[in-house]
């Protein structure tokens, strides 16, 4: 078993292609496969198989790819390290985002590290909230931005927003300056499922009404939200970084008191134990952000 063999098994899995691991890895796809039947020869079981749904581990592969990329990270981080003695700053370093902080914050922030360590790869692997941290758990990124709680990771913080109340412009409550928890209780309510803001505004509800928000539809994606309650459909509780700067026919109104969504940087490791280059981003980050974001 060596290495190479690891890093290609992680690699095809990851971009679901035996031709596109070769071109990121620099060989042939004869050499692709080659790779992977020694290792599953060597060890005397199947790793991949093929699907309707595409290539995926076996169960067996499955615990061995765990294996591999933690073996493979923390050789990464021996590089780092040493580099890092020799006063050089290098390596690779994966990175998880979600939709608001890929808009807002993301692009700045990787112009500022890749001036000040041009030669740290930056591969970005943009998700959900939840598929971010799966990613973490099972070491497919370094580190990546998640919103709080986060109770199965390490997790430093970097900046909160405010829950914002969107409605259509014709709703009854659109006159108001700010709208309460308890008035929009008597309305029909829409949220995206896979963030954790439901967590938060579940959390709002049963503080203030003792019931559970009136959802009426969940969507996976924030635009067909907005142009449902554009249509009429309901009203939601979307973070403030999350809204587009211009979104005509709806009002955005606080809420009162406010609820504010937390936004921090998560790893499966200790932040103290990162990689340099992790250590580096998640440093560089804070900075950023207390230069340029207002929250």
């Amino acid at each position: 078993m060596t290495l190479n063999q690891l890093a290609v098994l992680i690699k095809i899995i990851e971009l679901q292609s035996f031709s596109k691991a070769a071109e990121e890895l620099y060989i042939t796809q004869p050499g692709v496969s080659h790779s992977i039947s020694d290792l599953e020869n060597e060890l005397g079981i199947k790793l991949i198989e093929r699907g309707k749904d595409g290539i995926c581990t076996t169960e067996t592969g499955d615990k061995v790819l765990k294996h591999a990329r933690l073996i493979i990270s923390s050789m990464e981080q021996i590089r780092q390290e040493v580099a890092a003695s020799l006063g050089l700053k290098t390596g690779q370093l994966k990175i998880g985002s979600f939709g608001s902080v890929s808009t807002n914050f993301l692009p700045g922030i990787m112009r500022l590290f890749k001036l000040r360590y041009p030669k740290i790869d930056l591969k970005i692997f943009e998700g959900t909230e939840g598929e971010i941290r799966d990613w973490i758990l099972s070491r497919t990124i370094d580190i990546g931005f998640i919103t709080f709680p986060c109770n199965t990771l390490e997790t430093i913080p970097v900046i909160s927003d405010d829950m914002m109340v969107v409605l259509p412009e014709t709703h009854p409550l659109a006159v108001k300056n700010s709208i309460g928890i308890e008035e929009l209780a008597k309305y029909p309510m829409m949220i995206t499922w896979n963030s954790n803001c439901q967590i938060l505004v579940k959390k709002a509800f049963k503080s203030s009404t003792g019931k559970l928000p009136p959802w009426k539809y969940k969507v996976s994606n924030i635009g067909t939200l907005l142009a449902m309650i554009k249509e009429g459909l309901g009203i939601a509780i979307i973070p403030k970084f999350a809204l587009p700067e211009d979104l005509p026919n709806v009002r955005i109104l606080p809420l009162k008191p406010a609820l504010k969504r937390r936004i921090g940087l998560a790893s499966i490791t200790p932040f103290a134990d990162m990689s340099p280059a992790a250590s580096a981003f998640a440093e560089l980050t804070q900075k950023w952000i207390k230069n340029n974001i207002k929250s």
